[in-house]
């Protein structure tokens, strides 16, 4: 993949006439540049030159690649060991904060995911050509300074001011831009990259783990192409742990296999609504801006229109199934959160809600039939995490395979090993449960390792771990973290005091990172802290998870909590996590209670405790970088918040090793 648009020695740029660079550019843009886009390159080309010429630069690139973001930053050279990084805003006649966030954002990723970064110092500079001069104030945090401001006319002095403050040791610029790069996207830039028309290999890593991400694809791809070319239906599960990239691979089929010509189309569907409106209008606003001002301009809501037919949220396509007598569309359906399909009861429950007679069918009996007998062949691939179902009637895999196994035995079933553990089947047998003609285990269907927490690959095992009460399995993983240098750990921490939460996780948010606050929907007696839940029709999830800080229904506020049924599937950076009182530790158990009104009541179905833990296990998991976990100190005149509900909770986080602040 080719890194620039253009990749010289500063000597050579400065002697290459400004036609030739700028023909370089256009050559190597493979979009249609507009007019605008040249007149910007022009502008920037004679300023680099004519401020920066007395500057011994060792070598500059123009249009960096920044896969993760689907992305480009308009400069980076190297001087005295230093990585400098330039966003230009031709015209512009003051520093934006979105552009700023958005610099600042570039050497965040290239630090992170650039093996030939690890060790540098990197700038992230500004250019608004049009704007006054102004002071900067010079501060590095964790090797990357805080966006320095400029109009051009001090782009030089900026550079020697930085470089004597610094002594670095020299730095091989080509072997830099030739280095592995190894993203981690989040799923909101993974579905922009992709519907953009990168490449999925622009936005997976380049490691072990990133290898195991393409093996899944390809034995994916493998099965459809068999059930082609066969003329079979088959059923494919891919399981993985928390962050593991099971949506990113569902999304990479659905997009992939979507040819209308050949009469192939396939839909992305997920059982969490939340998750797909915010992809929806990710993907909107996403392209709706890069479109803008360019002779393919279209309206939102035609762009709406488009991406609705790939993204579907379960409501509606159940509803399509259930009411209409067409035979299904697609021929392929990628099922992402794949483990919260009803079983009969609750999928009866909410036909007749539709004026219905119940069909005395579970969820999966009811999309499984619908394509089996719609066409001669067709895929459904199921994405499930193990220990994710948190809702009454969810039963995660049981009912896909107790579907197949009672009703469409002709269907090919494709799984990896551990779908056969405890984790996935709970207390079903595996040899009963799979006792089906057709299936086969691949060991590619199921990801091993996290790449959400892309600082602590462990992550998601140790909050198993600690939700288990296996404290010496936790402890040795929270020790190897704690072990890490301060910029390449993962961040967990514990307090008593909700406002040293929000100032943490506020201090540690840069450039285009994301913070948020979570707590579980059965945290009622939070309330008097001032973290009060909202129910389905006052939570917005396109403002928590989409909006900027100005809003105070956007995650950066810290003031709207996100519960579990907003979250799955969905990730940050940073993040608060509200621990009460319904969650106690007792023993080597837990106690799992309901407020109602005055007191607490314990809960004693069985299925109900797992989905009060699984929602535990979902927010604990949800951001990338750090959580902070908040446990009140309760109050001894307030018998529904007495110190002793909270003061286990805390003594058992402390035990594993985490520390306090």
């Amino acid at each position: 993949m080719m890194r620039s648009y253009y990749s010289e020695r500063f000597s050579k740029f400065l002697s290459d006439t400004d036609d030739k660079i700028l023909g370089i550019l256009l050559q190597n843009d493979p979009y249609s540049t507009l007019n605008t886009q040249k007149n910007a390159w022009r502008i920037q080309i004679e300023l680099l030159k004519n401020k920066l010429k007395n500057l011994n630069l060792d070598r500059i690139l123009f249009e960096y690649t920044i896969p993760r973001m689907g992305r480009r930053v308009d400069n980076v050279f190297f001087f005295k060991g230093i990585v400098f990084l330039i966003e230009f805003k031709v015209g512009e006649d003051s520093f934006k904060n979105q552009d700023l966030k958005q610099v600042e954002g570039y050497a965040l990723d290239l630090k992170y995911f650039q093996a030939g970064s690890r060790t540098c110092k990197i700038v992230p500079i500004l250019v608004a050509t049009e704007a006054p001069s102004t002071n900067n104030s010079f501060e590095l945090v964790e090797d990357i300074f805080k966006p320095l401001k400029s109009n051009g006319e001090n782009l030089s002095d900026l550079i020697l001011k930085v470089s004597e403050m610094l002594d670095e040791p020299e730095l091989d610029s080509i072997s830099w831009e030739q280095s592995n790069y190894n993203p981690t996207p989040t799923i909101i830039e993974a579905c922009q990259a992709l519907y953009a028309e990168h490449k999925v290999e622009e936005i997976t890593r380049n490691d072990r783990e990133g290898e195991a991400f393409i093996q899944a694809s390809k034995s994916i791809e493998e099965i459809i192409l068999d059930s082609k070319i066969n003329h079979h239906k088959s059923l494919v599960f891919l399981t993985g742990i928390p962050g593991s990239g099971k949506t990113l691979v569902g999304l990479d089929v659905a997009s992939k296999f979507q040819n209308v010509a050949d009469d192939q189309h396939s839909v992305y569907v997920c059982g969490t609504s939340a998750l797909i409106h915010v992809i929806q209008e990710a993907l909107v606003r996403d392209k709706y801006s890069r479109l803008k001002d360019t002779p393919n301009q279209k309206t939102k809501e035609a762009i709406r229109k488009e991406v609705e037919v790939l993204f579907q949220v379960i409501l509606h396509y159940r509803k399509s199934v259930i009411t209409e007598s067409s035979p299904a569309f697609e021929k392929i359906v990628v099922f992402d959160e794949a483990q919260r399909m009803w079983d009969q009861h609750e999928a009866d429950k909410n036909i007749k809600l539709l004026g219905l007679p119940p069909k005395k069918q579970s969820e999966p009996d009811l999309l499984i039939e619908h394509m089996d007998k719609s066409h001669e062949w067709g895929v459904i691939l199921c994405l499930l995490g193990g220990g994710q179902e948190i809702n009454k009637g969810e039963d995660g895999l049981i009912e896909w395979l107790k579907s197949i196994k009672n009703n469409f035995p002709h269907w090919h079933v494709y799984a990896a090993p551990e779908i056969k553990t405890k984790e996935y089947l709970g207390n079903t047998s595996a040899d009963e449960i799979l006792d089906i003609p057709h299936k086969k285990f691949p060991d590619e269907l199921h990801l091993r390792t996290s790449t959400r927490s892309f600082k602590a690959e462990n992550f998601s095992k140790m909050i198993n771990h600690l939700l288990e009460f296996e404290a010496d399995e936790a402890k040795s993983i929270i020790e190897q973290l704690n072990k890490k240098p301060e910029s390449e750990k993962y961040h967990l921490l514990v307090t008593r005091d909700f406002q040293t939460a929000k100032n943490w996780v506020k201090s540690k948010t840069r450039g285009t990172e994301r913070c948020g606050l979570f707590t579980t929907s059965k945290s009622i007696r939070l309330w008097p802290e001032g973290i009060v839940k909202r129910g389905q029709r006052e939570f917005d999830p396109l403002a928590w998870w989409l909006d900027d800080e100005k809003y105070i229904d956007s995650s950066y506020s810290l003031e709207i909590p996100c519960t579990e049924f907003f979250s799955q599937g969905l990730e940050l950076d940073w993040s608060i996590f509200a621990w009460d009182a319904c969650l106690r530790p007792k023993k080597n158990d837990w106690e799992y209670l309901r407020f109602e009104r005055y007191t607490w009541k314990k809960i004693n179905d069985e299925k109900k405790q797992k989905y009060l833990k699984n929602a535990f296990r979902v927010l604990l998991t949800r951001a990338r970088q750090g959580t902070i976990i908040f446990v009140p100190k309760g109050d001894p005149n307030d018998n529904t918040r007495l110190p002793k509900y909270y003061d286990g909770i805390f003594n058992y986080l402390k035990q594993l090793g985490i520390k306090e602040v």
